[in-house]
């Protein structure tokens, strides 16, 4: 497994702030006018912690619409550093014939796309410049020359509980190789903000969001795609800038049991205990008679669960998960 080096590059060429980001407030760290200085002080600082580090991490902003210079020099500055790969986040409309050239030519390991949403109108009034098939078209075109990741969004601004289960669907099985979750949760710098507090947005409860990131879950291991993160970073968690907006420093626990708590109920023979013991307390038969879950069986059991459970995302989110997740949020206020 790689030992990836972070590097931050908050609102970094955006062009425009979408409704509902506050880069600084979720990566800690700030955003400067010199990104290639930026750049150099997190890799130096790193590289004084350790050397072992093989791959190197771009994220925030819009990498792709930085100047391209700098783009150029920070490449050279990885490897002429002993790194060995490169991957970095960027959005689907800087997608084209120079940029894909670029991630050829420099052997970028892995391009994450800030996809959120495949519906069109949730695109507009979030202000994410781009439309779904721009989206689709763009991990398309990487998945021909490298891995592509994708990062998805739960409860927007104008966005059903249902369609980031369907959205995906869609990449799950598209080969991307990895995939991120994210809550919306409403930061204090936003023009969502300003929409919570007109009465205009209203957040989604916790019980919900882990039904729609339970399907979305499952989605992707099914199809064997690695999800790397689910919920705001601790550094978001932890501060004061989250005004509301359901979340949890275990949201990626919680998720898992979930699902884990969705397999025992169809039959299951597993014993898993996750959030707060939750398999324990409402599945004791299972811990006499069967064997703690092996983590290689993730892809077979998330295959079982999306044919039993997934054939509608209405369904699924208003059926047999809402009722256990709503047992865990109840572990979670407790």
């Amino acid at each position: 497994m790689s030992k990836i080096l972070p590097v931050f590059l908050p609102f970094a060429s955006c062009g425009n702030k979408c409704i509902f980001c506050d880069q600084q407030a979720i990566s800690g760290v700030r955003a400067e006018s010199d990104l290639l200085l930026h750049a150099e002080k997190q890799i130096d600082k790193w590289q004084t912690y350790s050397t072992d580090y093989d791959e190197i991490a771009f994220y925030g902003g819009n990498f792709c619409a930085i100047d391209k210079n700098i783009r150029i020099s920070l490449y050279e500055k990885a490897y002429n550093n002993g790194i060995k790969k490169i991957r970095f986040s960027t959005r689907p409309d800087t997608i084209n014939n120079e940029t894909l050239s670029e991630i050829k030519d420099y052997n970028i390991s892995l391009v994450e796309l800030g996809i959120q949403s495949l519906d069109n109108e949730v695109l507009k009034e979030n202000k994410r410049p781009y439309t779904s098939h721009q989206a689709i078209k763009s991990v398309e075109d990487i998945l021909k020359i490298t891995d592509c990741g994708v990062q998805l969004m739960t409860n927007m601004y104008k966005q059903s509980k249902y369609s980031p289960v369907d959205d995906a669907a869609v990449f799950s099985k598209m080969g991307v190789k990895t995939a991120r979750i994210y809550p919306t949760q409403v930061l204090r710098n936003t023009h969502l903000n300003y929409l919570y507090e007109q009465g205009e947005y209203i957040p989604s409860l916790l019980e919900d969001i882990l039904v729609t990131a339970a399907g979305m879950y499952i989605h992707f291991t099914a199809e064997n795609v690695k999800v790397i993160r689910m919920g705001l970073p601790h550094e978001a968690e932890e501060s004061n800038e989250i005004t509301a907006g359901a979340g949890h420093k275990s949201f990626g626990d919680m998720v898992i049991t979930l699902v884990m708590l969705l397999y025992m109920d169809m039959g299951g023979r597993i014993k898993y205990s996750g959030y707060k013991k939750a398999g324990r307390e409402l599945f004791s038969e299972n811990f006499n008679k069967y064997e703690e879950v092996n983590k290689n069986n993730m892809q077979e059991i998330c295959s079982i669960l999306r044919s039993e459970y997934l054939e509608n995302s209405k369904r699924f989110i208003e059926g047999q998960a809402a009722f256990y997740a709503d047992k865990l949020k109840n572990k979670a206020n407790n």
